[in-house]
């Protein structure tokens, strides 16, 4: 780089070229010399905030805006790095002020909007954010912003539409790209995904988050080697906490056991957070389990559980579930509106986690007239939805001023996924939905549902042993709230089979691994389609299963799970007792 002889210039394109180290003397001496220049002390601000020298930055970005209080690039820099340091009170107040002076200024916008939302003020956050997309002529950064904070709130069909309006602008811009491949892995649309994930790492290979959602992807996949040589040539000298986690828990799928312990063996308990110390827990217990060491595998399980906090409600949770019996009578059903969708397509597939829906997904999802939709979240959302976010208050009551428009339209959505498939069937194995089967009635009055069963001790104990990262899966990190809930699973699901008129098939886990010609044959009677021979065959599906399940489901149909529970019945007692 040659030198203007103007050591802020000089400073501005060390940092524009990425070299920010080489900024810093610069601008030091600048402000030295020159202790009235905004600008100066702005370019210092930003070397030092490059540098992740944080609290320096502030007092730099500080000094400038007291030089130049109506540069809005100095306020936008200054309310950055404010929300860096957690203040997020200065960091609006200052970043307001920028708006206010330059309502068009982009970075000013999106810096703003992201402070709000992180903020919880999450409607006006995101109406600056596509305020800024609307003033970015040709850059793509708001809508990728956009699109991130979209994928964070969980709205992933908006988030795509974000990230393919920045790629509109700039077709090989790698974050977009990395941020589109993460939100189709979310929707389930892997072979999109990879394309997208490796398009970006060609670009930007250091991107660590973007290698993390490619090993994810490739994990679904049961591509463990892949998984495993793409983390030990990652863009790091120490590889991450979570990649540690990811790599012997391939190693654990690969049966290469010791070398799953070589990476264990790499990870500071103490110095990583509480969601990768959960994991690494997690791989460990599965380690000693696979070794035979149970009483040291329920140990770590126990640890890795105890890593993590817990919101689920032990009152609230079987309050709910009253609340939903008192409310979903017979009578009450016949005076609700429905939505006059006369579609029999939905199959949901409900019950305890770890109770066989993914196997009783993939084998259905066998079959030429069957799509396998995966866990969707429609309805479970919906009820927040319906309720103006407030189920807590509001639900299942709100119904009563629900209109058939309103169900109609949640009907329509629902199905417009699958406008362009010619299945008969499209199966939804949400294994939460047996909360919702009275509004599943109500949306679609002709729609299947398959209640999985399975072996309470089992089921509780694969439960606790699986490392979910749901939110709304935080009551299986202790035994008693795992009977607890499958105490409202059970309670919910024969209250339904005497109230609705949907027709519900129970499967036993147990007598379709030991008969599974018969049930499969009644599983497919059931959905009111032919016989397949590939039913039978479910294990060869190239399907990729997001699920804990993911690896279960290539293997032929077994037994060798029933009954594990025995192995660790003295440590069992809490879910017995909760039983």
């Amino acid at each position: 780089m040659s030198s203007t002889g103007n050591p802020v210039d000089d400073g501005r394109a060390a940092i524009d070229c990425g070299r920010p180290h080489e900024a810093l003397p610069l601008l030091e001496q600048a402000t030295r010399s020159q202790p009235d220049n905004a600008e100066a002390w702005n370019q210092l601000g930003r070397a030092l905030n490059n540098l992740r020298r944080h609290p320096e930055a502030r007092r730099a970005f500080e000094t400038a805006a007291s030089l130049a209080p109506d540069s809005a690039d100095i306020l936008t820099n200054l309310g950055h790095v404010c929300r860096s340091a957690g203040d997020l009170p200065e960091a609006t107040r200052v970043l307001r002020k920028a708006v206010a002076l330059a309502p068009g200024h982009q970075r000013a916008l999106s810096s703003l909007a992201s402070v709000l939302v992180t903020g919880g003020a999450t409607e006006e956050g995101l109406e600056l954010m596509r305020a800024a997309v609307r003033a970015a002529d040709e850059d793509p950064w708001p809508a990728i912003q956009l699109g991130d904070t979209l994928q964070g709130l969980g709205n992933l069909e908006e988030a795509e539409d974000a990230y393919r309006q920045a790629l509109n602008i700039k077709p090989d811009q790698p974050a977009a790209q990395a941020g589109l491949g993460a939100a189709l892995d979310a929707l389930g649309r892997y072979e999109e995904a990879e394309t997208r994930l490796k398009r970006a790492l060609e670009r930007m290979p250091g991107d660590t988050a973007a290698v993390g959602s490619l090993c994810h992807v490739l994990e679904l996949a049961g591509r463990h080697g892949e998984v495993l040589s793409l983390i030990e040539t990652g863009p790091w000298d120490t590889p991450p906490p979570w990649a540690v986690a990811t790599a012997a828990r391939q190693c654990l799928k690969l049966g290469q056991l010791d070398l799953a312990e070589q990476w264990l063996s790499r990870a500071d308990l103490d110095a990583m957070d509480t969601r990768s110390r959960a994991a690494v827990l997690n791989v460990k217990a599965m380690l000693l389990d696979s070794r035979g060491e149970y009483p040291r595998a329920f140990e770590a399980f126990t640890a890795a559980n105890r890593t993590l906090p817990s919101g689920f409600d032990d009152k609230g949770f079987p309050a709910s579930v009253n609340r939903l019996i008192r409310y979903f009578s017979r009578d009450r059903m016949q005076d609700l509106p429905d939505s006059g969708c006369d579609s029999s397509r939905p199959v949901f597939i409900v019950g305890m986690p770890r109770s066989g829906t993914s196997l009783v997904e993939q084998i259905l999802g066998s079959h030429s007239q069957v799509h396998p939709c995966g866990e969707r979240q429609d309805f479970y959302r919906l009820p927040k939805r319906l309720s103006h976010g407030v189920p807590g208050e509001r639900w299942p009551e709100c119904l009563t001023e629900v209109s058939r428009e309103q169900l109609a339209s949640a009907a329509a959505e629902y199905l417009r996924v699958a406008d362009t498939l010619d299945a008969r069937r499209l199966t939804d194995k949400l294994p939460a939905n047996f909360l919702n089967l009275g509004l599943v009635q109500l949306i679609f009055p002709r729609a299947r549902v398959i209640y999985c069963r399975r072996d309470p001790m089992d089921t509780g104990l694969s439960c606790y042993q699986q490392d979910f990262q749901s939110p709304g899966m935080d009551f299986t990190r202790r035994l008693e709230n795992i009977g607890l809930y499958q105490q409202g699973c059970w309670r919910l699901m024969e209250h339904w089979k005497t109230t609705l008129e949907l027709p519900i098939f129970t499967v036993d886990y147990e007598s379709l691994v030991s008969s599974p010609g018969t049930q499969v044959r009644q599983l497919v009677e059931f959905m009111g389609l032919g016989w397949e021979k590939a039913c039978l065959k479910s294990h060869h599906s190239e399907r990729i299963v997001r699920t804990a399940s993911s690896d279960q489901v290539r293997q032929p149909i077994y037994s060798s799970s029933v009954g594990r529970w025995r192995r660790y019945e003295s440590y069992l007692d809490p879910l017995k007792t909760a039983l």
